[in-house]
C-alpha cells in the first residue's frame, strides 16, 4: 500500500467528516464519514465544486481563505441534519490555498473528544503566538469591553493586563487612561483605522484597529495592533547610522576595487593575480623599495605604474622608467646620476641632471635591474642607503626624494651566488617582492584578456571580428611563452589580418596550430579513439618541446612508463 492510499485509509477511518477544498472551491478530498453525513446523492464528490453542496458554506470558505481566520464550532444545517464544523485555512508559503473542514452531527458530539483535544492544543498554540508577538495586541468585543492584551502591549503602554481586562474602553478614555483609542474609532467608523496616540508610559504609538464582523454584519470584536513609535524611531536612527557606516565601508571597498582595476591593461580575475594586485595596492602607499619579478611579457611595468598611480607620489613627481639593458654601459651612469659641465668631451657645459633628479618626488623604475654593471650597483646601493646621488665629475652629493621600483626577469638570488649581483644591493631592493605569475599559471585570466584586447583592437582598427569557440579553447590551452605581451600582439594581428568576421583555427599562426587536432561533431571518430589520439599528440608535443621522455613526463605529471605505453599502443617510437 502506497503512502497516499495509507493516508486515505486513515482518514476514511475517522468518525468525523473530513473535507478539503482548494482555493477555487473544488473538493480535493472527502472521507467516507463525510459523505454519509452530507447524505449527498452524488456518487463522486471529489472534483466537484463545494457550492453544489452548500452555497452558504462556500461563502464561508471564501471568507476563511481571504481573512485567514478559522471558524470554530460553526453550526449549520444540510437538509434536516444539524452539523457542527471546525473550519481552518490551509496555508502554504504564507498563502491560504484551501480550507480544511472537520464536521460531525450534534448527536454524536461525544465522539468528537479527540478533535476537541486537538482544538484545545491549537488554542494553546494560539496563546503562545499571541504572547510571542513583538507588537502589542489589544482585543475587545463589539461593545468595547476589553477581552485580552498581550505582554508586549503591557510593556509598550506601561499598564498591566489587570488594569484594563474586563473594562470598557469608553470608561478608560473618560478616566484619562487614554486620550482616545483606535477601538472606539473603529466602532464609530465601522472600518479599519490607523492612528498615532500617546500612552501612559509617555511613548508614542501607532495603533491599527481592525473590526471583525459576524454573518449579519455586526462588529463582534476589535483587534488592535500597537507599535512603539518611540522605539521604532530609535531603531530607525540606529539603522540610518548603520547604513551610513555601511555606505562608508562600501565606498572604501569600491575605491579599493577601482584602484585595483582602473588601469586598462590590468586584467586580474584569477585568484593569483588578485593577490598580486591586492599586495601592490597595500605597498603603494608604503614608501619603500619594491622588486617586481616575473617572466618577459607578464606586465611587470604595468604593475610598477599601478603602484605609482596609487601612491602618494602620483601628484608630487614623475613616473620614469629606465631600461638598464637598453642604455650603453658607458652612458648609463650619466643617465642615472647626471654630470657636471665640462666633465667630458662633448658634454653640455651647463651639466645635465640625471633621471634620479628628474624624478624628484616621484617614482623611478629600473627595468632589467639584473643587467646593471657591478660598479653602478655600488652607487645605487648608496642611493638606497643615504638617499644621495653624486653626479659624474662632481665632488658634491645631492639629497634626493625618489621611490625606487626594480624590475627583472632574471633570478637575482642565483646571480648573487654567482657573484654577478651584489648581495647587499639585492637585500636593499627586495624589501617587498612582488612576483607576477606567468599566464600559463593563471589561465582564468586568459579569456578575460582575450575579450579585453579583442574589443580594444576592434575599436582601434574599425573591425568587428570575433573568436570561434575552438579558437578560444586553443588560446586558453596555449602555453603563452611571451605571456600577456604575446597575447596582445597575436590578438591585434588576428584583428588586422583576418579577412572575415569569425576568427577560426586556420587563421591562427603556425605555432598556435602546431599539435592541435579537433574532431568535429558528425565525424566518424569514437570518443575513445579521439581521446587517445589527443593524448598521443600532446605527448609528442611535450617530447619535441622538452627534448626527452623524462622531461615530458615531468611536464605532463605522469611517469615515463605511461608515456612509453601510450606511444607503443600508437605504434610510435622515440628516436
Amino acid at each position: 500500500m502506497g503512502n497516499e492510499d495509507f493516508v486515505r485509509s486513515v482518514l476514511n477511518s475517522s468518525n468525523s467528516g473530513i473535507l478539503v477544498v482548494d482555493r477555487e472551491g473544488i473538493i480535493i478530498f472527502i472521507n467516507t464519514t463525510g459523505k454519509k453525513i452530507l447524505n449527498t446523492s452524488k456518487e463522486k464528490l471529489e472534483g466537484t465544486h463545494f457550492s453544489s453542496i452548500s452555497k452558504s458554506g462556500w461563502k464561508a470558505f471564501r471568507k476563511i481563505m481571504n481573512t485567514g481566520e478559522p471558524e470554530l464550532g460553526k453550526k449549520f444545517k444540510i437538509d434536516d441534519q444539524l452539523i457542527i464544523s471546525t473550519r481552518t485555512p490551509i496555508t502554504s508559503d504564507g498563502e491560504n490555498i484551501g480550507v480544511l473542514s472537520i464536521f460531525q452531527e450534534i448527536s454524536k458530539v461525544e465522539k468528537l473528544m479527540p478533535e476537541l483535544s486537538s482544538y484545545q492544543n491549537m488554542l494553546k498554540k494560539m496563546d503562545v503566538i499571541f504572547e510571542s508577538s513583538y507588537d502589542g495586541l489589544y482585543v475587545t468585543d463589539g461593545q468595547a469591553n476589553t477581552l485580552r492584551v498581550n505582554s508586549s502591549w503591557e510593556k509598550i503602554s506601561g499598564l498591566s493586563a489587570s488594569d484594563v481586562v474586563g473594562r470598557n474602553m469608553y470608561d478608560l478614555e473618560r478616566e484619562g487612561y487614554f486620550s482616545r483609542t483606535a477601538t472606539t474609532m473603529v466602532l464609530k467608523e465601522r472600518k479599519p483605522v490607523t492612528t498615532q496616540l500617546s500612552v501612559p508610559s509617555g511613548r508614542q504609538i501607532l495603533a491599527s484597529g481592525n473590526p471583525v464582523f459576524d454573518d449579519e454584519g455586526n462588529i463582534i470584536m476589535v483587534v488592535t495592533n500597537v507599535r512603539d513609535l518611540t522605539e521604532m524611531r530609535r531603531l530607525s536612527r540606529q539603522l540610518e547610522e548603520s547604513k551610513e557606516l555601511t555606505e562608508q565601508y562600501q565606498n572604501k571597498i569600491e575605491k579599493l576595487k577601482a584602484r585595483l582595476f582602473e588601469h586598462e591593461d590590468i586584467i586580474g580575475e584569477s585568484k593569483r593575480m588578485k593577490e598580486v594586485l591586492e599586495l601592490a595596492t597595500r605597498v603603494a602607499c608604503a614608501d619603500i623599495p619594491v622588486l617586481i619579478t616575473g617572466e618577459t611579457g607578464v606586465g611587470k611595468g604595468v604593475v610598477a605604474k599601478f603602484i605609482h598611480e596609487n601612491s602618494n607620489r602620483v601628484s608630487d613627481g614623475l613616473f620614469l622608467e629606465v631600461n638598464c639593458s637598453a642604455i650603453p654601459e658607458n652612458l648609463l651612469e650619466t643617465e642615472l646620476f647626471g654630470y657636471e659641465g665640462g666633465t667630458f668631451t662633448g658634454a653640455d657645459r651647463r651639466g645635465k641632471p640625471g633621471l634620479f633628479e628628474t624624478a624628484e618626488g616621484g617614482t623611478i623604475v629600473l627595468d632589467e635591474i639584473g643587467e646593471l654593471p657591478l660598479n653602478l650597483q655600488v652607487k645605487l646601493l648608496r642611493v638606497l642607503q643615504d638617499f644621495e646621488i653624486t653626479p659624474v665629475g662632481s665632488r658634491k652629493s645631492k639629497k634626493i626624494n625618489v621611490r625606487l621600483i626594480s624590475i627583472t626577469n632574471r633570478d637575482l638570488e642565483k646571480m648573487v651566488k654567482e657573484g654577478t649581483f651584489r648581495e647587499d644591493l639585492y637585500f636593499r631592493l627586495n624589501v617587498v617582492p612582488v612576483h607576477i605569475p606567468p599566464l600559463r599559471e593563471r589561465r582564468d585570466d586568459i579569456l578575460h584578456l582575450l575579450n579585453f584586447y579583442l574589443q580594444k583592437f576592434n575599436r582601434k582598427h574599425g573591425k568587428n571580428v570575433y573568436f570561434n569557440r575552438n579558437v578560444v579553447d586553443r588560446l586558453i590551452c596555449y602555453e603563452w611563452p611571451g605571456n600577456v605581451r604575446e597575447l596582445s600582439n597575436i590578438v591585434e594581428r588576428l584583428v588586422v589580418v583576418t579577412p572575415h568576421e569569425e576568427i577560426v583555427i586556420n587563421d591562427l599562426p603556425d605555432n598556435l596550430c602546431h599539435g592541435f587536432q579537433s574532431f568535429p561533431i558528425g565525424q566518424d571518430v569514437p570518443l575513445k579513439k579521439a581521446v587517445h589520439q589527443y593524448e598521443v599528440n600532446l605527448i609528442k608535443d611535450a617530447i619535441d618541446r622538452y627534448g626527452s621522455v623524462q622531461h615530458a613526463a615531468d611536464y605532463l605529471k605522469v611517469d615515463q612508463a605511461t608515456i612509453y605505453r601510450k606511444l607503443k599502443t600508437a605504434k610510435l617510437q622515440i628516436v
